[in-house]
Parts: structure tokens; C-alpha cells; sequence
């Protein structure tokens, strides 16, 4: 088979999958997001996907990632607002919106501030805006314990110094393991 080939059968495949999924979408009243952006670091390209999370027909929870793509520098919050709305009005699925979670990024605060206004103006925002942008609780724990980490950081070296001091040598080990 030629590549040719092989690329034309993985877009056919995307193509239906992905015509699944918009009709699947059509049948949901509410849909949260999470987006997380981050930077390549051996091709300095930075990335940044969107998933979907709701609930189907059959009570059960689904998550779907919705895009993947390449924003080009600068992330500021405007771009990632249009990424996002962008996204939305391709599957279709821009009024049904409940909540987005996001990190603390200060671009994605004001992304988070862009869409709210944006859905204050359609008039469409569940709970009157008070669940639409979630903190990712995830990074804030991840920020608590670097931050505690740093506080030891000392210690944990002094620690990581002598498990590889021990495990550098196989007699230091077996003494160690007598010890």
C-alpha cells in the first residue's frame, strides 16, 4: 500500500468518527470543557486541546477530545477564546456549554472573562455564569505541593544524594540492605 493510501484511509476513518461524534453531540443538552495549553520543547510548537465532557443518552459519562491544535505565539487570552469558540460552533455544540475548566494561567482568565462576556451577550449562560470558568484543581494541588516541596527542598536532595550514593555501588547496597 502506498502512503497515499494509508493517508486517505485514516481521513475517511477520522471523517466518519468524527460524523458520529457531531450527531452523538446533537443529543446532549450540556456539555462541560476542560483545555490545557502547553509548549513543545524539541519542537518549540505550542499546543493546545479541547475536550468535552457530558453525559449521553444512556446516563452515562463520556469525555471526547473535541480538537487538538497548534496556536501560534503569542497564547494570549484572545486567541485562546477565539481557538475555543471556533471549536464550539464547528461541532455545533456552542450554545450547550456549561462550565470550562482551565488552569490558573493569567491568559486563560482573561480567554475565561472574553467567553463570559460573549455568553452574557447570547443570553445563554447556565447558573448565571457562577460554574462557567473552573479552576483546574489538579494545578492548584500540583502548585501547593511544589510549593511545599520547595520549602524542603534541601532535605529531599540531601535524600536523593544518598539513595543514589547507596545504589551506585552494588556492596554499598548490599551493606546498606544488612544494615
Amino acid at each position: 500500500i502506498t502512503r497515499h493510501t494509508v493517508k486517505d484511509d485514516c481521513m475517511n476513518v477520522y471523517e466518519i468518527e468524527k460524523k458520529k461524534l457531531k450527531n452523538l453531540l446533537g443529543d446532549v443538552s450540556k456539555i462541560s470543557l476542560t483545555t490545557d495549553l502547553w509548549k513543545s520543547k524539541n519542537q518549540n510548537t505550542e499546543y493546545m486541546v479541547i475536550t468535552g465532557h457530558f453525559v449521553d443518552a444512556n446516563w452515562k459519562l463520556q469525555k471526547r477530545v473535541l480538537s487538538f491544535v497548534d496556536i501560534p505565539p503569542p497564547r494570549r487570552g484572545i486567541e485562546i477564546a477565539d481557538t475555543l469558540l471556533k471549536c464550539l460552533r464547528e461541532w455545533e455544540i456552542e450554545e450547550k456549554v456549561m462550565t470550562i475548566s482551565v488552569d490558573n494561567a493569567s491568559a486563560n482568565d482573561k480567554a475565561m472573562s472574553i467567553l463570559m462576556d460573549h455568553y452574557k451577550r447570547l443570553g445563554n449562560l447556565f447558573y448565571k455564569g457562577k460554574f462557567f470558568h473552573v479552576r483546574c484543581c489538579a494545578h492548584i494541588l500540583n502548585l501547593m505541593v511544589q510549593d511545599g516541596l520547595s520549602e524542603i527542598k534541601d532535605i529531599v536532595h540531601k535524600v536523593h544524594a544518598s539513595v543514589s550514593y547507596i545504589n551506585a555501588s552494588d556492596l554499598r547496597l548490599k551493606v546498606f540492605s544488612q544494615v
